[in-house]
């Protein structure tokens, strides 16, 4: 955060609409994916019929079903005990003597009819009975009863087994024909004294529990499987599931589909990011070219939206790498496909499924399409080239359907409609190409090929004019061009923006033009006016040609070309004149243009072949010695004075320049002959034709017949 802060406040800005442009643009396309995978809900309630057959729109766990199975295997699990613990036979045996002697002695009459240490309640039926029967009698029940509880606890008595152990005594003592409420008495004190001495071992009896919960495997739907039938009625099972995929119209929705399809695109922004940031900086830059890129990418998925209700196959996904190539930067436009092939393979899912050979081969297409277009567009961006890149494109996407077809399917003939639709694909992203193009060039006013074509056009209006108005600036525009182009491509800058830059680097002059030297025919209006004057009239030039560039609506880099090409230089002439004039020290600022240094190669260039051409044509008997020396001589001066230090320029670049201006500059300067002045003889056959051209020119003309003469004469010309 502290760095970010301690940014200076054009780097903070850009960052700062950089990201607001990705933030927009994310949450649109991430709206886009969402609303076109996402399936259709219904309303429905368990208990009611459902209203259609009702798919599974992705494999999905019925967790009901699951859950009931898995109890049932964990039920099913015996029940795991502990080791036997000797004292509890002792502890239980010992107490139920203690019982029935409190028994005995309260039949028998001995006591005080205290009961007090008595675990059990007796019923006054129990107590007469017991009085009523003689003392050897309640005593042989009771040892009887002992007995038995000893064998059963010798025998182990696990925990949860005493009632049973209780039911089989009560049996046993009935069958040996006590009297049944002498066995209720003994029965009733063995519920009281009975303690198992096997306990359940709850740790290992839950872990095997759990075990065979976990062996039981999840109860999936698979995706296109029917979860319900139209009439069905609809079981709590089915609703869960349906709830669970978000189909249910009851404002649910599948948050599991929704974070998804969040994090994809998050992880597909962030990687774009990344490599911009890593390899295309200068892009963050510029929120022109980043709301562009997105504009872009929201186009290609929505009209592949579009087009996929016809056909999968069919989506436009090659318009993305096309308009980035041409639009922005061809080695961009490589990653940029790579993301929207994975963004838009996912538009198929809604009727061909995750990861099936629809999804697989529109993002293998992609894959192969892209470079093809890279590899086309680098060099050539005209419109028309555009239709060639789809060609090869739907050759491509053909090519690689019928390849991703026979691996996963074994029916040809069910590949070959796949892989013409594909086909079709290439020559639709060309069309549009061609078509949203020329509307985003309006739109952004950007600088392409197509654009820099149509503005090198002597019928453009500025250049109309300047041809017109200044025709002497016009003449030394078209050299500075030739210049600047072949300087340009000398050192692998864009050749044809420097050579429109250099057409319109001096239009400013058409406020003025009179006072430009190369429009003067005689009169030089310097010559009465202050200095200063003279070179804030000169220097305005820049200015006001930016300010009409700005009007024409001329692509940024040429209007960066015009501001930049004199940099801050300063007008030694006018200076030199001011300081023999006011006899005085002269501050040069006042001589010096207004700046920018040149920032881009190509402006550097024109402002190098802008200096060169105007000393060259001032240059007495060139010769390619004297142009070579010249030229050395003015590129030094420019760099020394400071006015390349932005550009990007190295010292092997200015030698190339250098060659590149003496090769055309040593074709505009060439030597010419001299030709003498001879009289040429006429031909025989040609006497009679001379005869009559001055017959006539001799006689007047009829008026009809001279008007038409005229009209000839003026469509000849």
């Amino acid at each position: 955060m502290k760095k970010l802060l301690q940014l200076p406040k054009g780097e903070f800005s850009s960052i700062a609409r950089a990201t607001l442009i990705a933030l927009g643009a994310y949450f649109v396309l991430f709206a886009m994916i969402s609303a076109a995978i996402t399936p259709e809900q219904y309303d429905l309630q368990v208990g009611l019929p459902a209203p259609a057959d009702i798919f599974a729109s992705k494999n999905v766990v019925d967790t009901v079903t699951t859950e009931q199975l898995r109890e049932e295997a964990a039920n099913a699990v015996d029940v795991s005990y502990k080791s036997v613990d000797p004292t509890v036979t002792a502890e239980v045996l010992a107490q139920l003597e203690e019982q029935f002697s409190l028994l005995v002695e309260l039949a028998s009459a001995e006591g005080d009819g205290n009961t007090d240490g008595l675990l059990v309640n007796l019923t006054p039926a129990q107590l007469e009975k017991m009085m009523a029967v003689q003392r050897e009698t309640l005593e042989g029940i009771f040892s009887h009863t002992i007995d038995l509880v000893r064998d059963a606890l010798n025998a182990t008595l696990p925990e949860g087994q005493e009632s049973a152990m209780v039911a089989r005594i009560e049996r046993d003592l009935n069958a040996e024909n006590y009297d049944s409420t002498l066995v209720s008495v003994a029965v009733d004190v063995v519920e009281a004294c009975i303690r198992p001495n096997m306990l359940i071992d709850t740790e290992i009896t839950e872990a095997n529990r759990q075990k065979a919960r976990d062996s039981v495997e999840d109860q999936v739907r698979v995706k296109d499987e029917v979860i319900v039938s139209k009439g069905e009625i609809v079981t709590p099972a089915q609703f869960a599931m349906l709830s669970s995929l978000g189909l249910i119209a009851d404002g649910s929705f599948d948050l599991q589909l929704i974070l998804g399809v969040a994090l994809l695109v998050l992880i597909m922004f962030a990687s774009l990011g990344l490599y911009m940031y890593r390899y295309e900086h200068d892009i963050w830059r510029k929120p022109q070219s980043l709301l562009l890129l997105g504009l872009i990418m929201i186009l290609v998925l929505g009209i592949s939206l579009i087009v996929r209700d016809l056909n999968p196959y069919m989506m436009p996904i090659s318009l993305g790498v096309l308009l980035v190539a041409v639009l922005i930067r061809p080695h961009l436009a490589l990653f940029v496909n790579f993301v929207l092939s994975i963004l838009a393979s996912f538009l198929a899912t809604a009727s061909s499924g995750f990861f099936t050979m629809t999804m697989f081969s529109i993002m293998i297409m992609s894959a192969v399409s892209g470079p093809i277009v890279v590899l086309v567009m680098r060099r050539r961006q005209q419109r028309t080239v555009a239709l060639l890149c789809g060609v090869l494109v739907g050759l491509a996407n053909l090519l690689t359907t019928l390849a991703v077809g026979m691996v996963y399917n074994a029916d040809t003939d069910a590949v070959l409609p796949a892989a013409l639709w594909a086909a079709t694909s290439g020559p639709i992203s060309a069309v549009l190409c061609i078509g949203i193009q020329p509307m985003l060039e309006w739109m952004f006013n950007l600088t392409t090929s197509a654009k820099l074509l149509e503005l090198s056009n002597p019928n453009q209006p500025l250049l109309r004019r300047l041809m017109l108005e200044a025709p002497g600036s016009y003449h030394h525009s078209i050299i500075v061009a030739n210049l600047a182009e072949a300087a340009a491509e000398a050192v692998g800058a864009n050749g044809l923006l420097a050579r429109v830059g250099a057409y319109y680097h001096d239009i400013g002059k058409l406020k003025r033009p009179g006072y430009f030297k190369e429009n003067q025919m005689g009169d030089n209006p310097h010559d009465r006016t202050d200095p200063r004057v003279s070179a804030a009239i000169l220097t305005a030039h820049t200015r006001d040609g930016y300010q009409m560039g700005l009007k024409a609506r001329l692509p940024e880099p040429v209007l960066d070309i015009i501001r930049q090409h004199h940099g801050d230089t300063p007008m030694v002439f006018f200076y030199d004149k001011a300081v023999k004039l006011y006899k005085e020290d002269v501050d040069i600022s006042q001589f010096r243009y207004e700046g920018p240094r040149p920032r881009s190669k190509e402006a550097a260039v024109v402002m190098l072949a802008d200096t060169i051409e105007a000393a060259a044509r001032s240059l007495p008997n060139p010769d390619p010695e004297k142009l070579d020396a010249l030229i050395h001589k003015l590129v030094r001066n420019k760099m020394l004075d400071g006015q390349l230090d932005e550009s990007d320029l190295t010292f092997a670049d200015l030698e190339r320049i250098c060659k590149a201006f003496a090769t055309v500059l040593s074709g505009v300067f060439h030597e010419r002959i001299e030709y003498p002045e001879i009289s040429i003889p006429p031909r025989e056959e040609t006497e009679h034709l001379e005869a009559a051209a001055a017959e006539a020119l001799s006689s007047p003309a009829t008026a009809p017949e001279a008007e038409t003469e005229a009209e000839e004469g003026d469509n000849g010309d």
